[in-house]
């Protein structure tokens, strides 16, 4: 396995943060984020909106305002799916940006959700572990609505692009080995990037580690309660849990008792965010724009 970080060659234009406005008020219309529309300036540039970066979430974990709006897999039902312009617009709108981390053939973290490429991507095909470096970089993100296709991303170019700029929400997916989440938050360590991540797993021994190596720690769990106490999850040190939209609210309550950010997942549109009860303390939407 190539433990070696490679400099991306690719070259994202300059104007990714104005392309990601635009296409979202092509999507929704004027109305949508007027900040974003009011912050384009002459030949589509993006002048900082809020900070020098252009971005308006946080970038502290302990500056996180709650409710938080988390912008699943970086709004994919808004933008290609784990694309930069999704990543970008998410936190130039206030929300944290959410990914998910698999490998290539060579052990490159690159960002997709499922562990095949089909569903998501042209160009490439099969398992993402199969896949070259080459591959996924010639392989495009499809659009949901059928727009203009997006650029693959690997873990090295959004923490070149985002690193330490806005609080992500990165997961690490179940099948990595313990050696490849160590990797990561290597990866996570050589650029400073402790007080800006909130890391996830579905896999509690993953979760420890995150927790362990000194991330904030969200354990994903399903629509029941995991096999694990609050008591262990919150002795392993994990300071957030995310679990189905469809556990029980009595659960999810008792979560909140034991002193958990909770944060359940996936809702449609941060519409139904709102409609959560009030101890919530964020939500996972692919469409943090419609509210």
């Amino acid at each position: 396995m190539n433990t070696q970080r490679e400099t991306s060659t690719r070259t994202r234009p300059y104007t990714i943060l104005a392309t990601a406005v635009l296409a979202a008020s092509a999507t929704f219309g004027a109305g949508l984020a007027p900040a974003a529309a009011a912050g384009l300036g002459s030949a589509g540039e993006a002048p900082g909106l809020g900070s020098p970066s252009g971005f308006t979430a946080p970038d502290k974990v302990a500056d996180i305002e709650f409710p938080t709006t988390i912008s699943h897999r970086g709004g994919a039902d808004v933008y290609p799916e784990e694309s930069m312009e999704g990543f970008t617009a998410s936190a130039k709108d206030g929300f944290l940006p959410e990914m998910d981390i698999q490998f290539l053939e060579d052990g490159t973290p690159v960002l997709i959700h499922d562990d095949t490429a089909d569903r998501t991507l042209n160009g490439a095909t099969g398992p993402i572990r199969d896949l070259s470096r080459e591959e996924w970089d010639a392989a495009t993100i499809k659009h949901p609505t059928g727009g203009e296709e997006a650029a693959t991303v690997t873990l090295d170019e959004l923490l070149d692009e985002m690193g330490g700029e806005v609080v992500m929400v990165p997961e690490i997916k179940p099948g990595a080995t313990p050696e490849e989440v160590d990797r990561v938050l290597d990866e996570f360590d050589e650029r400073g990037l402790k007080d800006s991540l909130v890391v996830q797993s579905f896999d509690f021994e993953a979760a420890k580690t995150i927790a362990d190596r000194g991330y904030t720690s969200l354990y994903l769990m399903g629509s029941t309660m995991p096999k694990e106490s609050p008591a262990e999850i919150k002795d392993a040190g994990i300071e957030w849990v995310g679990p189905s939209k469809n556990l029980p609210t009595n659960k999810m309550r008792e979560l909140d008792k034991a002193g958990f950010h909770v944060a359940p997942y996936t809702l449609a549109t941060a519409k139904d965010g709102h409609r959560l009860p009030g101890f919530i303390d964020g939500y996972f939407t692919d469409d943090a724009w419609t509210d």
